[in-house]
């Protein structure tokens, strides 16, 4: 089944292109519908200035990608020199889970999602820094330090230093749930980054102390990774990344265990918008197997080599109201759904606020999924989640 998915998504991140180079240049910016990266449009049209902020702040969705969730706020401005910016998002979920062998499980909750409060100070045109404080209510209560960082900029180079999510994988989604890849390759380091970017084409490359050590080595700043991001024409962008050790992930595919050999990730995607439809696709996996010894799930004695995969069509039917499809899947990546699929819908119900619903139903390789406590093996599942989101 791995073999056939893969393959069809893989063509599907080969079709995203030519899709958008056939629509020419009438597909939706990526500013106005929710791109990976907007890029700027230079504008002395006071009339289009005030258009697009009516456009952003009521809106379907608040944002679609991981570095978007993390910017997302308005920036209200405190003093000379600071702003402030927040989201919260409450979501209530409804689960039933199928087993193998006969019998289900239902379950429903009512959370705070997220409850981000950020703050971020502008020193002069060329230094900058920012701090994220973050809760979620998944069990640990505690408010953490999510990001802090200080940024530099000078013409088209740029540099970040500090604890940030490095740049592995994009995970542009319209769904609540996140997409299986960013459960794969998510990853929080204190880390230095340097990059350059011309609008057209984003390089940046990336340098850490990862928690996860190969037996025997020292503990040294010796992991790393890199990004590249291509804008080839409006509507249009296509990247790859690239980490040296992908055990360093928020994953921990090794729960913090010494591994005997190294295995890195790499990531592709593509998003493309065209009129009020956007395709986008990422694939994002380990790049051989890990040693037996060190990840093992199945137990054949030739060590897993993890995989995700999304594949989501979004339609804009109007200025705040999206409706999206999503089909993704996984090899070889422990109690996560072989295959999910879906549907969701947004709307920006009121300014800054936005209401979404959405529907997966996902099917379980029981190599590949752990016993609850009763010793049952998960089969299908289907998940239903609400979200109100809100931010200021």
């Amino acid at each position: 089944m791995f073999n056939r998915v893969s393959l069809a998504l893989l063509a599907a991140i080969l079709l995203i292109p030519a899709m958008a180079l056939a629509h020419g240049n009438d597909g939706q910016p990526a500013g106005e519908q929710g791109g990976v990266v907007a890029a700027p449009a230079a504008s002395t049209d006071s009339t289009v200035e005030k258009r697009m902020s009516e456009l952003e702040a009521r809106q379907a969705e608040l944002y679609h990608t991981l570095a978007e969730k993390k910017t997302a706020g308005l920036a209200s401005q405190i003093s000379e020199r600071l702003t402030i910016s927040g989201l919260i998002e409450v979501e209530a979920v409804a689960e039933d889970v199928k087993f193998r062998g006969g019998g289900s499980e239902g379950a429903s909750d009512l959370t705070l999602a997220t409850a981000q409060l950020g703050f971020d100070a502008k020193l002069t045109e060329a230094i900058s820094g920012n701090l994220i404080f973050l809760f979620e209510e998944d069990g640990d209560e505690d408010i953490e330090v999510d990001e802090a960082a200080i940024s530099f900029n000078h013409g088209p180079w740029n540099a970040r230093v500090g604890r940030q999510y490095v740049p592995f994988g994009v995970f542009n989604s319209h769904f609540i749930s996140d997409p299986l890849t960013l459960e794969l390759g998510e990853s929080r380091e204190t880390a230095l980054l340097a990059g350059w970017g011309n609008g057209v084409f984003g390089l940046s490359a990336f340098a850490f102390n990862g928690d996860a050590e190969k037996q025997g080595e020292e503990d040294h700043l010796r992991d790393w990774g890199a990004s590249l991001v291509l804008t080839p024409v409006e509507g249009l962008e296509l990247g790859a990344s690239y980490l040296s050790d992908l055990a360093d992930t928020d994953a921990e595919l090794l729960g913090g265990v010494d591994y005997r050999r190294r295995v890195g990730g790499w990531s592709a995607f593509a998003v493309a918008n065209a009129g009020p439809f956007e395709l986008s696709g990422e694939i994002l996996g380990a790049v051989r197997s890990f040693a037996a010894g060190d990840l093992d799930v199945d137990g054949d004695g030739s060590g897993d080599k993890p995989l995700a995969w999304n594949l989501e069509l979004a339609w804009y039917a109007l200025e705040a109201l999206e409706f999206a499809a999503r089909v993704e899947g996984s090899d070889e990546f422990a109690d996560q759904p072989e295959l999910q699929y879906g549907v969701g819908a947004s709307w920006g119900v009121w300014e800054n606020t936005s209401l979404s619903l959405e529907y997966l139903r996902g099917e379980f390789d029981p190599d590949f999924s752990s016993p609850d406590d009763a010793g049952r093996m998960a089969d299908r599942r289907h998940l239903v989640t609400a979200q109100l989101a809100y931010e200021f």
